[in-house]
């Protein structure tokens, strides 16, 4: 088994860790203290906590206790250990009861390559703020050839991917999704149980921090399927969108030096994703490594009724006629 302070390590209570320092920019130095409440003093503290907190929790077998692994949750939760724990447990349960969706995250799959040389999803860089921005164009997502848990395997790769990075962890994103172009097909694979699990995944599940999250020229064929996915949102997800009727509208979101070049930018998005192949060929063995943390999955599947949510039809409704009349 690989030594306790391995990036993949799934030791639950190791005697040593390597000492964690916060190596990013000043930028990022000061984004944590403001906004997540994060120093060195509170971090050390926290972690130590969630080390022990996952030691002597019976119904969880194996983890990662790793920094990088658990600030993920710490700074989702703004360093309070309780909600960060539950987080992680969260995290753990869908990952089990979902397998097909949330694990296994190879980008060597060639159905993972056939996704990502699509053009589906690019990572343009990061802002001013800090935040890293990523640019999706639906249309690219094949709606015949690829199943929606394909789809949604390669989203979990780029999320588990890209929090490896503390920058990311730390600065959280700005996502703007472009719907031109996209066709029937693209929306009518999805189920509502689809949509459902997937927007837990985005919404509930993964630890990701959204800064602003912008979409335009989504077709009305398309309406009913994104009115159903936002239902399944929490609310604070809710507030942080805006839709647009074209493309153009949504140009202005991006800062001059991530503008991509078919808006009028200068960013070549092959050039962008390869810089993001390399990211994830680099993080493989973590991400693949993932899959060896074990829970009790009658004990945590009982603790969550997770097919029983109920969509907030109405808050999305009202939400979604806002969104559209921009």
């Amino acid at each position: 088994m690989a030594p306790s302070h391995a990036p993949y390590s799934v030791n639950k209570s190791p005697k040593e860790y390597d000492e964690y320092k916060f190596t990013l920019p000043a930028l990022y130095r000061e984004l944590a203290k403001e906004e997540l409440r994060e120093d060195d003093v509170v971090r050390e503290k926290a972690l130590t906590e969630m080390r022990h907190w996952i030691a002597v929790n019976p119904y969880i077998f194996k983890c990662r206790t790793d920094a990088k692994f658990l600030l993920r949750f710490l700074r989702f939760r703004q360093f309070s250990v309780p909600m960060a724990c539950e987080a992680l447990e969260r995290y753990l349960t869908v990952r089990e009861l979902y397998p097909s969706w949330f694990k296994n995250l190879d980008c060597n799959e060639s159905t993972m390559k056939e996704i990502f040389h699509s053009g589906t999803f690019t990572l343009l860089g990061w802002d001013a703020a800090g935040r890293m921005v990523g640019f999706s164009r639906f249309s690219r997502f094949d709606g015949e050839k690829h199943s929606p848990a394909q789809d949604a395997r390669f989203m979990a790769l780029v999320m588990e991917t890209m929090l490896e990075c503390e920058e990311f962890q730390v600065g959280g994103c700005h996502v703007l999704i472009d719907f031109e172009g996209s066709t029937v097909a693209n929306f009518e694979k999805w189920s509502t149980t689809d949509l459902k699990i997937m927007m837990d995944a985005y919404s509930h599940t993964y630890p990701l921090r959204y800064a602003d999250i912008h979409s335009a020229g989504l077709p009305k064929y398309g309406s009913s399927v994104i009115e159903t996915f936002l239902s399944f949102a929490n609310p604070k997800m809710r507030e942080k969108i805006s839709c647009f009727s074209t493309a153009a509208e949504m140009e202005k979101y991006f800062e001059a030096p991530l503008k991509p070049a078919l808006y009028g930018g200068t960013v070549d998005l092959e050039l962008a994703n390869r810089v993001l192949w390399k990211r994830m060929e680099d993080q493989r063995e973590v991400v693949l490594g993932l899959d060896q943390m074990e829970i009790d999955l009658d004990y945590y599947s009982s603790r969550w009724n997770f097919e029983g949510t109920t969509p907030d039809e109405i808050a999305a409704g009202a939400m979604f006629k806002r969104l559209t009349m921009n």
